[in-house]
């Protein structure tokens, strides 16, 4: 199924200065509509180096990652997870097409990957991050969802994408990890003993988010927070990125700067945050407006039964804040 998006127009002309017809000429030559197309791919070995990038430099940094190791184990499971490709081309024929990955999401079994590094610690420290803030029913929770139990397989969910990104890629960026795992599990593609791990019942995630700077009105109750997979390749036109979806406050007092992410916190079996040290890497993917009135930078981490993480990728998709103004 292939999703059509109205295409981005930048320009600086401006219609109310009058100029002759050789300036206009001119003008039109220099103010060359930039056209973005945005598509969908399965993780390949080919974007290990750009995917490298979206993990050490996104939500993760705050540990002493393995990261090579991480994006190894991403771009090597084809299978589920979607990567999510942007191309400008300039009306000019001067200029060069460029392709970038500007967003993934994919969901890793812990078991299935337990003999490599990164499983391990990201599991220590978000165990003893909860302990640290004093929570010890959410710590008690967490690690009742690590433990290994026969029937249970526990995912861990990465996303990764600018804030920026256009608000209609998101509902079926998410939908499609739903997809992706229900075939892997039902299809027989898929090895016979790689099968198993793909009937997830349980997901661990950590998203992003702010503590509401001072003062700031709580616009939780103005918010409206409601209720076979596209063919990867296939061209996406989206609109422009100012378009993206704003962020959210949760009745919590945090700001997430990725709506969908408040959508699977408020979904959560357990939640907890704490706190990290802000860096630069968020504003070069652009903040947007809500970068001028936040406060403390925080990780959300949180756990969903599997029902629980689909009905949050339904309201996502119900949901009017992933449509363009």
């Amino acid at each position: 199924l292939k999703r059509d998006f109205p295409s981005p127009s930048f320009s600086d002309d401006d219609d109310e200065d009058e100029e002759s017809e050789e300036e206009q000429s001119d003008d039109d030559e220099d103010s060359a509509d930039l056209n973005v197309e945005f598509e969908f791919f399965d993780p390949n070995e080919d974007d290990y180096h750009s995917v490298g990038d979206l993990v050490k430099n996104g939500l993760w940094e705050f540990l002493d990652l393995n990261f090579a190791e991480l994006a190894d184990s991403i771009v090597g499971q084809g299978n589920i997870g979607t990567l999510v490709k942007s191309e400008a081309e300039a009306a000019s024929k001067d200029a060069s097409e460029e392709k970038t990955v500007c967003g993934l999401l994919t969901c890793l079994n812990l078991r299935q990957f337990a003999a490599q590094s990164w499983p391990k610690t990201i599991l220590e420290a978000l165990a003893a991050k909860a302990q640290g803030q004093g929570n010890g029913e959410a710590a008690t929770k967490l690690k009742s969802y690590i433990k290994p139990t026969e029937g249970v397989e526990v995912g861990l969910v990465f996303s990764e994408r600018f804030v920026n990104l256009p608000p209609q890629l998101i509902p079926p960026l998410h939908k499609a990890l739903v997809e992706d795992i229900d075939w892997s599990f039902k299809t027989p593609e898929c090895p016979d003993d790689e099968r198993p791990f793909y009937g997830f019942t349980h997901f661990v995630s950590v998203a992003r988010c702010y503590e509401a700077a001072p003062g700031e009105e709580d616009p939780a109750s103005k918010a409206e927070v409601p209720a076979k997979k596209r063919k990867k390749g296939g061209a996406a036109r989206a609109g422009s990125s100012s378009a993206a979806a704003s962020s959210t406050s949760s009745s919590a007092g945090l700001v997430f700067p990725r709506p969908e992410d408040e959508f699977y916190f408020n979904k959560a079996s357990f939640r907890f945050t704490f706190p990290v040290t802000s860096s630069g890497a968020e504003k070069q993917r652009g903040g947007g407006n809500a970068e001028k009135a936040r406060g403390q930078e925080r990780r959300a981490v949180y756990g969903l039964t599997r029902k629980a993480f689909e009905q949050a990728v339904k309201e996502i998709e119900a949901s009017p804040a992933f449509v363009p103004n």
